[in-house]
């Protein structure tokens, strides 16, 4: 299915999304029905992404070391894949990093696998993550959320926010600068996470 064939179908539904061509899957996103373009992204914001994620996967294949494989919760990292924050209307968000429940390889996954979703932000997209996806991961109730902004170097500044309570907005739980802070990310909640600048640079200084 094309783009041109898309203009007749609003809104879009679970079932046509997913029969789409996956050239425009890969570069749109789903928000009540209506598919929107892709900011966007640079390779210094697609580093900065692949690095945290990867920082991510530490984390998790340490959580898997210290826990039994039968009474821990599994997680898994990804990047720019879709999560579907509700069906009806439908909207699907591709986050820059994510840390989510396992699931089958080929199922698609859903607002409740989601622990942690992460955005790096250009100027394109500002205004979407602080505010549109904002509410949206939070009204879908994921637990965490994580705004980064980057420079040629990597990494700047890490914003996390949380659901507190039964609240379907986030807080803010904390800011980290890199020319302040010893750690990018250091929680303990879903489990122990502790990212360092180092672990999210892309670059050397001149």
């Amino acid at each position: 299915m094309t783009m041109n064939e898309l203009e007749r179908l609003h809104p879009l539904t679970l079932e046509e999304y997913l029969a789409l061509d996956e050239e425009v899957r890969r570069e749109s996103e789903v928000v009540e029905g209506n598919l929107i373009p892709r900011e966007p992204r640079d390779r210094p914001h697609q580093k900065t992404a692949f690095r945290l994620a990867g920082a991510f996967e530490a984390a998790v294949l340490k959580y898997r070391a210290g826990h039994s494989a039968s009474t821990s919760t599994c997680y898994e990292v990804n990047t720019e894949v879709p999560l579907r924050l509700w069906e009806v209307p439908l909207t699907v968000r591709k986050p820059d990093a994510i840390v989510h429940r396992c699931r089958e390889q080929f199922e698609m996954l859903e607002a409740g696998d989601a622990v942690i979703v992460a955005e790096v932000i250009s100027r394109w997209s500002e205004s979407r993550d602080r505010i549109h996806k904002m509410g949206e991961y939070a009204k879908a109730l994921i637990p965490h959320y994580l705004i980064v902004q980057f420079d040629e170097l990597g990494a700047t500044i890490v914003e996390h926010y949380a659901l507190m309570g039964t609240d379907t907005s986030y807080s803010r739980i904390g800011t980290t600068h890199r020319d302040r802070d010893l750690w990018a990310l250091n929680v303990t909640i879903p489990f122990e996470i502790q990212i360092g600048w180092p672990d999210l640079a892309i670059g050397l200084p001149a």
